[in-house]
């Protein structure tokens, strides 16, 4: 829902929703526009009106001169001194660099669009406010978004004679705000009070938008009942035919998405598949492969839900290969060719030394042949093997030069390498943080975050070796400190206190099972933390980590409420503590868990 209002600011604050002339901006009008804006000796106002509209044909054909032509109307409205005409311009550049997604540009023309209103007395300073917070939500700047959007409705209050369709737009953009907040109750609230608004003005897309908000924030209400789902399923329905009656094509997607999730929460399976198969259609026809990836997988849990579980597989291998086309398609082809000209470079470099090597051979036993010859040519041949060797000399300094050259790029790349798989881990970590918020399920969200949390295990090694020296080594103290110190951050709450204690020995690691043991200590301190004081306001955990003579012993000890039986490590079935298992086995080493006395929990994983 975040981008839902996206195309509606303009909409929202009294501009059409599709500007004519951006739709028409092809070569014959712009051509058009230009020649009259060559024109010297028509008024200023009306060249003034065709820099406008040139500037929004430019920005639809994404010209680079758009902003130059829309900056010289602002330039010529300020030498007439006519303040509203520069402001309706510096309105017109944000509107535009908005949808383009230049959020730079937006914010600064909205930043100088504010000063000249609040300068000269003008009443749309508010639609300026309110563009910066367009703009700090889009950017994720969710705090700044919030205070200028209440700011905006503030300034809105004290202008008389806004018309309905800007009072409601301005409530609707207060509610998507809101939303991303999830703050439920005043999404209902702003999106609520939008509606009389935006039934007055005849506004078919903001009367959408209020029935999508409604409808979400019914569905996101726990606990979820039937009242509830009926609710969610009725305002999105109804936002779905005012979407589908006057053609909002990418809403219409949105809305059947949104749809597709209700109806299964409400055990309707073979409905929400028509939902999530029309949203498919939609964002085909659309070429929108974001919304085609979210309907894949609806359509895989539709399946899923009616039984039909290879067809669903399918889907989600479809769904799942698209999000990955997307989100990581660049990044792991540039890593690849990054790979590719690091092996290239090196395989060339060691080719040449061994060609030198060989060279160097023969000539040291052609000059053991010609000293052998005869003593009558000693001294010409003692010269000549002189020059010869200082000659060889010379060559090897330059091939070991080119030596140390490869090996000094290898490191960078060993780096930049590293670096990568380290932002390309976090990038992981931060969608699955981005679809947790958005699941409705507190179990997914569960499952999700423990996920990005053996991803952030598996980064920070990365991370330690683009700033090591040694790129084959990891030290464990440092690693472990580190990892155990974002832990606690991670899983500390308010309720309890959890007091974290260590003894670390300086144990040096290979990558690989630096990341294994990561992962491991991950798994055993998370479990703790969730499970060992369940129901305790305080608690101790002590992680020890030692090294054996040919091995190393890691210990996890707390004073909670101790682990019952069946749920011991070497036992349960769990995901989290099969992958224990899986974990001390790739080391090499066993697990132990014993209880202390007289409370409490010990688990140990030894290699000897």
């Amino acid at each position: 829902m975040a981008l839902l209002l996206a195309s509606t600011v303009a909409g929202a604050t009294g501009l059409p929703a599709e500007n004519s002339l951006a739709q028409s901006g092809d070569s014959a009008t712009i051509d058009s526009l230009r020649e009259v804006t060559r024109r010297l000796q028509q008024p200023d106002s009306a060249r003034f009106q065709a820099l406008c509209a040139l500037s929004d044909a430019l920005f639809a054909q994404d010209e680079p001169e758009a902003h130059r032509v829309g900056e010289q109307a602002v330039h010529l409205a300020r030498r007439r001194h006519d303040w509203p005409g520069v402001s309706d311009a510096l309105y017109q550049l944000v509107v535009n660099c908005e949808r383009a997604a230049d959020y730079v540009a937006a914010m600064q023309y909205s930043q100088e669009g504010a000063g000249v209103a609040r300068v000269h007395q003008l009443p749309d300073e508010w639609r300026f406010t309110q563009c910066m917070g367009l703009v700090s939500v889009d950017t994720k700047d969710l705090t700044a978004g919030l205070k200028y959007m209440r700011q905006a409705y503030h300034q809105q209050g004290t202008v008389g004679n806004v018309p309905p369709r800007e009072r409601g737009g301005l409530l609707l953009n207060l509610a998507n705000t809101f939303l991303v907040l999830q703050r439920y109750d005043s999404v209902l609230h702003y999106a609520t009070r939008a509606l009389p608004y935006m039934q007055r003005a005849q506004d078919a897309r903001g009367l959408g938008y209020v029935y999508q908000f409604r409808g979400e924030v019914y569905a996101m209400i726990y606990p979820q009942t039937r009242t509830t789902l009926d609710s969610a399923a009725g305002n999105m329905n109804r936002a779905l035919r005012i979407m589908q009656r006057h053609g909002f094509r990418p809403q219409i997607a949105s809305s059947a998405l949104a749809l597709a999730r209700v109806y299964r929460l409400q055990s309707q399976p073979a409905a929400s598949q028509r939902m999530a198969e029309l949203a498919l259609s939609v964002a085909r026809g659309l070429k929108m492969p974001d919304y085609e990836a979210d309907a894949l997988a609806g359509l895989a849990w539709a399946h899923a839900d009616q039984g039909r579980v290879r067809r669903s597989f399918d889907l989600d291998n479809r769904a799942q290969d698209l999000r990955d086309y997307l989100f990581n398609g660049d990044k792991a082809q540039a890593l690849a060719q990054l790979q590719v000209r690091y092996d290239v470079k090196l395989l060339t470099e060691q080719k040449r030394a061994a060609e030198f090597e060989q060279r160097s051979q023969r000539a040291q036993l052609q000059s053991l042949w010609l000293l052998l010859g005869g003593l009558t040519t000693t001294i010409g041949v003692g010269s000549w093997l002189y020059w010869r060797l200082r000659r060889q000399k010379a060559l090897l300094a330059v091939a070991n030069q080119a030596n140390c050259r490869a090996v000094a790029e290898k490191e960078v790349l060993l780096q930049e390498i590293h670096h990568r798989v380290k932002n390309n881990l976090q990038l992981v970590s931060g969608l699955l943080g981005w679809q947790a918020s958005a699941l409705p399920e507190p179990a997914l969200v569960a499952a999700l975050d423990a996920s990005r949390t053996r991803i952030q295990s598996m980064a920070m090694v990365h991370e330690f070796l683009y700033q090591a020296d040694n790129l084959a080594e990891v030290r464990m103290d440092q690693y472990l400190g580190e990892l155990l110190g974002s832990l606690k951050i991670a899983l500390t709450t308010p309720e309890q206190t959890i007091r974290l204690s260590t003894d670390l020995a300086p144990l040096i690691m290979s990558p690989k099972e630096a990341s294994t043991l990561g992962l491991l200590v991950n798994e055993l301190v998370t479990n703790a933390y969730k499970h060992a004081f369940r129901g305790l306001a305080q608690g101790h955990l002590h992680v020890c980590f030692a090294s054996r003579p040919t091995g190393f012993r890691l210990t996890i000890a707390d004073d909670g409420a101790g682990m019952p039986a069946e749920d011991a490590p070497a036992k349960a079935h769990s995901l989290g503590l099969q992958l224990v298992r899986t974990l001390t086995k790739q080391l090499k080493a066993t697990l132990s868990v014993t209880r202390s006395s007289p409370t409490g929990t010990q688990i140990e994983v030894t290699r000897d």
